[in-house]
């Protein structure tokens, strides 16, 4: 990968628009990005990374800080990078979300962030795609602009995920001498997240699960076997000491035994069960027997009831005959007359109805008579129906065409009120239109006034960016100079307790001078106590001692001595102490002085007071240009309304007047029809309803004419039917036929009497055709000696029934206990096959989680994922001990700990080898210039390894962002120069550095200032 061009606006500490030409920086193949700290180095490497990903670099740092806090509110923070890969030439543009001000009222909305991706299909269109010369087309395609996708199409492009891409290609501050120190779970997490290992970690779970899962089976299986063996001992119904010992079996999984000893239950309790089936089924036999006697006997006795039965309803046949026949012969005279009743009641009602049509239709001409005597005349016509169908549809037909016009008659009034309306509203309509004319025309002046306003407002409102900085600057001052107040009392306490102190010390050390005098003092006094004559004097060494010296009144002891010198001591450290701290207070009121200038607390607050006042004056203008801006926006949108309504209306205006002009020909014209068909009537809604009329009573006498003929002839026709089904039926008169009818009271009597008679006749006919009943004799003495063998056989049924229950109880109950048994047994069998079955599989599954969860007794014990990482480490600290042993002198080489830190055995730890002592240190024991290059080493090998890991990704660019500032001046030079080797090898490195040796070694340079008004700048020498 290799980063060709970053353009920056409004981004971090960088208030405007900013461009790096990395291609052209990296011709040498090394650039120094140097500046003060918090200049905003590290902001260029942020960028970097959140072009490609959507995140800053560093992983403490909020993605927030993106977006410059000088950008104007309303104006977008970008980022826009071109970079090259093996799968092509890039150009991805991202704009993080932020808050800007509503286009309407007040308040914030957020903007949402966005992204943009697009390929350059060639290298020459590089230098227009940065000019923005290139937009889609002609060799640049946009291939994502959502930002999902944006995400997914680098990642593909890059083959780097963003922790690899952070641990590769940039080194942030902080970042990668954090994996050096790191505990061993933090270093786990980093290799998993750079080297993609989560799915051996996955693979760990899964089996564990599967080992848990196979150990859950195999439980379950032994539990399945202990249930189907309790089962099958409940079944066959075995001993106490037959279930001990199954039990043993099964609890020793001894299987073969549990099925032998099962199978060997189970043929005694099926040879139990067959021998009781043999002697049911016996006894059974001797049942069926006595039970068929028995029911010869019952039939015999029933027989005899059955005939003394049908005897006594063959004598009361005999004597009801004569009535039944009798009822016969009434209801066949009822049949016969019946119908002719019927035609008889039809005929007397079609002759009452001939006489009331006749009667109705006389009224009827007699009521016509005075308005249309020619329709009633019609009635002596030969064809009277046909002359008065003809008579009324003319009579409707005239009606049918006055119709429309009584429409259109009545309608007239209401039309000539409306139009006169229509006009009248036309005028108001008019006279509205040319004063929303006039108030147009005076709009541009009012809105012209409006902008002028907004301008002045927008102009004080600019301000506002320096009276804010202005403020914090009075605020920062004002604070440096109250501050400044009470440190001069600290240090005025400072001083004086540095004064006291002295003078302790002072005092102590003359005490001690004094002290120390006397002692010398009485030293002789001391030596003289064990002089003897003959004796050598330690300080002379004279033999004789005329004049010992005497011990003196205020001798004083070794003891005192020390004593009042460790009290000068303390008191000439307290001392220095209250000195330190006088000159930090003293350099500290220094320094507020100068962040104070020339202030005194007085013109401290003035000042603040009045970059206050000036930040309000300038908050107020913004507000009434955006107030003003909303009105002038409102005010438009009236006016377009306005012009709008103005068009709108002036076309009604043209169409009413039209159409005003339409309404008042169309009502002439109607009006001249309407006259000419009223004719001399007072309307023509008049002259129809005489038409209506007339055609309605034509109707009704030619209506009221056919029902008289219909009527007569119907009356015709039923008076001869009637006398011909009279002599048919060979009845004389209409009274003979109404009085062979029936009530039906009676008839249903008679039926039901005829029909019982039926119905006993057929049952006397069945049961004496019924077997055995015909010969049977059905005397008292034949009953008697029936009801004595029907006792006899019955009790020796009921004895062999007892016996038959009893012996198939037993084999039902032996039975049941065989097949209970038997399913038992195959249950039985297959919880064994299972038990078996399971504890084979689980086996196999336990031994491969065991090994890959670190569980085996067998090798390390160590996990699956741990022994892959550990296989990565190995490579990467290989990789990092061939650039340390250049960094370090061969000094120092990295290994990993296979040995135990803390609780646990990992195999991830890190220690380094001081080949100068042949000592193995921690981490933490280096210092800061050795903990920089072992880290600088452990990060170039790190990525080394990653671009290995990720299909040989090819990483042209570099950035290391760690503090040089920790070496000595030779091993700067010793680190440099082996990262211009780096370079050499095709790569561009990027150095972020503030060391200033740095800049005499490098000669490609990126140089970030922070302004007095806190806002960055870039230049580039190259």
């Amino acid at each position: 990968m290799k980063l060709h061009h970053l353009r920056l606006t409004a981004i971090g500490p960088f208030a405007g628009t900013v461009e790096v030409d990395l291609a052209a920086l990296g011709a040498s193949g090394m650039f120094l990005l140097e500046g003060p700290t918090g200049s905003g180095k590290s902001t260029i490497l942020d960028a970097i990374a959140y072009a490609l990903y959507g995140q800053v670099a560093g992983s403490v740092t909020s993605d927030a800080r993106i977006r410059s806090q000088f950008a104007q509110p309303t104006e977008p923070s970008v980022v826009d990078l071109v970079f090259e890969t093996s799968s092509g030439i890039y150009r991805v543009r991202r704009q993080p979300e932020f808050q800007r001000p509503k286009m309407r009222g007040t308040g914030t909305t957020k903007e949402q962030a966005k992204a943009v991706l697009w390929r350059i299909g060639s290298p020459q269109l590089i230098p227009s795609v940065i000019a923005d010369e290139v937009g889609g087309g002609g060799g640049v395609d946009a291939i994502a602009t959502r930002i999902d996708e944006v995400g997914r199409e680098i990642q593909r492009a890059v083959g780097l995920t963003r922790d690899q891409f952070t641990q590769t290609v940039l080194l942030p501050q902080n970042e990668f001498a954090r994996f050096l120190r790191a505990g061993t779970g933090e270093r786990q997490l980093v290799l998993q997240r750079v080297f993609g290992t989560e799915t051996y970690a996955a693979v760990e779970k899964q089996l564990e699960e599967m080992r848990k899962t196979a150990k859950r089976q195999v439980d379950q299986a032994q539990q399945t076997l202990g249930t189907a063996l309790a089962r099958f001992t409940e079944a066959t119904a075995l001993e106490t000491e037959q279930v001990t010992a199954l039990d043993d079996h099964a609890q020793a999984l001894r299987l073969e035994p549990l099925a032998a000893a099962a199978d060997e239950h189970l043929a005694a309790v099926t040879t139990r069960a067959s021998a009781a089936r043999d002697a049911a089924q016996t006894a059974t036999t001797a049942e069926q027997s006595a039970r068929t006697a028995a029911e010869t006997a019952r039939t015999a006795r029933k027989r005899i009831d059955r005939r003394r039965e049908l005897d006594a309803l063959s004598a009361r046949l005999t004597a009801d005959k004569p009535a039944v026949e009798t009822a016969r012969r009434s209801l066949q005279r009822d049949e016969t007359a019946r119908p002719v009743a019927d035609i008889l009641r039809r005929r007397d009602l079609a002759a009452a109805q001939a006489a009331t049509a006749i009667e109705a239709l006389a009224q009827l001409a007699t009521t016509t008579r005075p308005e249309h005597p020619s329709l009633v005349d019609l009635l002596e016509a030969d064809d009277a129906a046909t002359a008065l169908t003809a008579a009324a549809d003319e009579a409707t037909t005239a009606a049918g065409t006055l119709a429309d016009l009584v429409a259109l008659e009545a309608a007239l009034p209401a039309r000539e009120q409306k139009l006169t309306a229509r006009r009248s509203t036309l005028v108001e309509t008019t006279a509205a239109l040319r004063a929303l004319t006039e108030q147009l025309g005076a709009r541009p002046a009012q809105r012209t006034e409006q902008v002028t306003a907004r301008d002045t407002a927008r102009t004080a409102a600019r301000a506002l960016g320096d009276a804010r900085l202005a403020l914090r600057t009075a605020t920062e001052r004002q604070q440096a100079t109250t501050a400044a107040a009470t440190q001069q009392a600290k240090v005025q306490v400072a001083h004086e307790q540095a004064v006291a102190t002295l003078r302790t010390a002072q005092d102590r050390a003359a005490t001690e001078a004094d002290l120390r005098r006397r002692r010398f003092a009485g030293i002789a006094a001391e030596l003289a106590v064990d002089l003897a004559d003959g004796d050598a004097c330690p300080v002379c060494g004279a033999l004789e001692h005329p004049h010992p010296a005497g011990a003196a009144e205020d001798a004083v002891s070794p003891e005192q001595v020390e004593a009042a010198e460790k009290a000068r001591q303390q008191a000439e450290a307290a001392h220095a102490r209250a000195e330190q701290a006088h000159a930090l207070a003293d350099q500290e009121l220094t320094r507020l002085r100068e962040a104070a200038g020339d202030l005194t607390p007085e013109t401290a607050k003035a000042a603040v007071d009045a970059a206050t006042s000036q930040v309000t004056v300038a908050q107020q203008a913004e507000k009434k240009a955006a107030e003003i801006d909303a009105t002038i926006t409102a005010f438009d949108e009236e006016t377009d309304r306005l012009t709008q309504r103005k068009e709108t209306d002036g076309l009604a205006v043209e169409r009413e007047r039209t159409a005003i002009e339409e309404a008042t020909r169309a009502l002439t014209a109607d009006s001249a029809k309407v006259t000419e068909a009223r004719g001399e009537d007072d309307s023509i809604a008049t002259r129809r309803l005489a038409h209506l009329t007339r055609a309605r009573a034509a109707t009704a006498l030619r209506e009221a004419l056919r029902t008289r003929t219909e009527a007569s002839t119907r009356a015709d026709e039923l008076a001869e039917e009637a006398t011909t089904a009279l002599t048919a039926a060979e009845l004389t008169t209409a009274e003979d036929a109404r009085a062979a009818v029936l009530e039906t009271s009676e008839r249903r009597r008679l039926e039901a009497l005829v029909q019982k008679r039926a119905v006993d006749e057929s049952r006397l006919t069945d049961g004496l055709s019924e077997e055995g009943i015909e010969t049977t004799v059905a005397t008292a003495e034949a009953q008697d000696s029936a009801d004595a063998a029907l006792t006899a056989a019955t009790a020796t049924h009921t004895a062999a029934q007892e016996s038959a229950q009893e012996a198939g109880g037993l084999a039902a109950r032996l039975g049941a206990v065989a097949e209970r048994g038997a399913a038992a047994r195959t249950v039985l069998q297959t919880a064994t096959d299972q038990v078996r079955t399971v504890s084979e599989d689980a086996g196999v599954v336990v031994r491969v989680a065991d090994l890959a969860t670190g569980r085996s007794s067998d090798g390390d014990r160590v996990q699956l994922s741990t022994y892959v990482l550990m296989w990565r480490l190995d490579a990467v600290v290989e990789a990092a001990n061939a650039r340390l042993a250049l960094f370090s002198g061969s000094d120092l080489e990295l290994l990993r700990d296979t040995g135990a830190r803390g609780a646990r055995k990992t195999g991830l730890d890190l220690l380094v080898l001081d080949r100068r002592t042949d000592q193995v240190r921690v981490p933490e024991t280096l210092s800061g210039g050795e903990t920089f290059f072992v880290s600088l080493a452990l990060a170039l090998g790190l990525a080394d390894i990653v671009m290995g890991e990720a299909g040989g990704v090819q990483m042209e660019t570099l950035f290391i962002d760690e503090g040089f500032g920790s070496l000595d001046p030779e091993t700067l030079e010793t680190v440099v120069r082996e990262i211009g080797r780096l370079a050499e090898t095709g790569r561009v490195i990027g150095i972020v550095s503030h060391v200033g040796d740095m800049k005499a070694q490098i000669a490609e340079q990126i140089h970030v200032r922070r302004g007095a008004d806190f806002r960055s700048t870039l230049s580039v020498t190259a």
